[in-house]
């Protein structure tokens, strides 16, 4: 009786075998990010009384240009951006970033260009010397990528204050 359906069963196995395996081989791929400008600037502004500090402000400007590429054929899908700031290897301040949407889609085989800014007027010096500079972000999987912007010498020099 099973020998009479054999065959229907080996072509439905292997048509769904077959489509399986196709559907695996089209979310093959991953999103590559590319930087294409880092700009990094910070300003050094204090008061000097009798060569004590009485007040020390340091805006910091952090901007990057990034070309993002889908090498894979379904559309993904970019959110949850977030700069993280370390000393050596110490974690020191996290926050989001500017840009013009906080969740990015990227078509199959397609290519975005993003520019992100990121302000912060650290009054309380809580970036001076770092050391790098990370962007996480998370991808349609829900996994959690990230980054690295910069890592090298410190940025900007202690100015005295604590």
């Amino acid at each position: 009786m099973l020998s009479e359906y054999i065959g229907i069963i080996g072509a439905v196995a292997g048509s769904v075998s077959t489509l399986v395996v196709t559907e695996c081989i089209r979310h093959f791929g991953s999103v590559k990010i590319f930087p294409s400008d880092i700009r990094i600037k910070y300003h050094m502004n204090s008061n000097f009384n009798n060569s004590i500090y009485e007040e020390v402000k340091q805006p910091f400007r952090l901007g990057y240009d990034l070309e993002i590429y889908n090498s894979s054929s379904v559309p993904q899908i970019l959110h949850e951006f977030k700069l993280v700031f370390y000393k050596g290897s110490t974690h020191v301040h996290e926050d989001r970033p500017k840009s013009d949407g906080h969740i990015l889609s990227i078509g199959p085989k397609g290519i975005l260009s993003l520019t992100q800014v990121y302000d912060i007027d650290d009054a309380n010096n809580i970036l001076v010397g770092i050391t790098k500079i990370i962007l996480k972000y998370k991808t349609s999987g829900l996994r959690s990528r990230k980054f690295v912007l910069y890592d090298g010498r410190p940025l900007y020099p202690d100015t005295g204050k604590k």
